[in-house]
């Protein structure tokens, strides 16, 4: 729960000291559902609470859903936070010149943001269907899905370092390959009884991945095994390594129902940005600019030295 409570103390604590003492209060006062916690003067409301779960990952709100005690621990921190913002207030932090300069900018960003996605806003209905078949269509040679391999191994590990281990573990190797490659072999058996790798005792495996996730020195001899084949042992650089090709799913093109969600959302985000370079160049296309090339190259090498 340590990371939750880091998460919840770094979001709050930005939000919070970027609040001034009359938009503080008027936040407090707004808040509705009752007070959740106290500490003197201070309160947070149960609005406060919810509004501040919902910027969590569902992940996270279903962690302290079922931990009651790192809510609380949350909402200590929250209290913490109004703590220190209060007392910043009180001795006028926000008055400094840095502190004041950092809450402009922030200001100035916000506002230059948010209008501009209102004034260029994607309309809801983009893309329709025929778009995004016709995108899905253009670019679907792009997005292959790689070949996946459940491969289970077994390990007899030869560090490359030690000659006389590396001896050792090439004809042990060897003769548990020759075993695991009889007919009717119980890999399994021999994977529990021989294999040094830690998910043995389980029975585990790689699960399926692709090609790259494997030792580079497996790769080409996984490639080329037909499932239920056992391969002959493959050095790396920490032993011998029999593999066993599970299961093999070949490489395939998504259909368009399987990425409609993350294409429609691409192509928003691609308009979305177009249309805020064009609203910003137009701008400017409306006036005239005139730019100081002496000033501007003495500006930049006082800046960069």
């Amino acid at each position: 729960m340590k990371n939750i409570e880091i998460r919840w103390m770094a979001a709050a604590g930005a939000v919070c000291f970027a609040m001034t003492a009359q938009s503080f209060a008027a936040d407090a006062g707004a808040a509705n559902g009752g007070v959740v916690a106290k500490a003197g003067s201070l309160e947070v409301q149960r609005g406060e609470v919810e509004s501040m779960l919902k910027t969590l990952p569902p992940q996270t709100r279903a962690e302290i859903k079922a931990n009651p005690g790192a809510a609380e621990r949350l909402v200590r921190s929250q209290l913490a936070d109004k703590a220190l913002l209060q007392e910043a207030m009180g001795k006028k932090w926000d008055q400094r010149p840095e502190v004041k300069a950092q809450i402009e900018a922030a200001t100035r960003e916000i506002v230059f943001r948010n209008y501009l996605a209102s004034v260029t806003a994607v309309p809801a209905d983009y893309p329709s269907d025929k778009e995004l078949q016709a995108v899905y269509d253009q670019t679907k040679s792009q997005m292959v899905k790689p070949a996946l391999y459940r491969v289970a191994q077994i390990f007899i590990p030869g560090p490359a370092n030690n000659a006389n281990a590396v001896t050792q573990a090439r004809k042990q190797a060897a003769d548990v390959a020759k075993q695991a490659q009889a007919p009717k072999a119980d890999f399994a058996g021999l994977m529990s009884k021989y294999s040094k790798d830690p998910s043995a005792a389980n029975g585990g495996d790689t699960g399926l991945i692709p090609l790259g996730q494997l030792l580079p020195e497996m790769r080409p001899v996984v490639a080329k095994l037909k499932q239920g084949e056992v391969s002959a042992p493959v050095q790396s650089a920490q032993g011998f390594h029999i593999l066993k090709l599970v299961a093999m799913t070949p490489q395939s093109t998504p259909t368009l129902a399987e990425v409609r969600d993350s294409l429609r959302n691409a192509m928003r985000q691609k308009r979305q940005q177009e249309a805020a370079a064009a609203y910003l160049r137009g701008l400017l296309d409306k006036q005239t600019v005139t730019v100081d090339g002496p000033a501007l190259n003495a500006a930049v090498n006082s800046a960069v030295r």
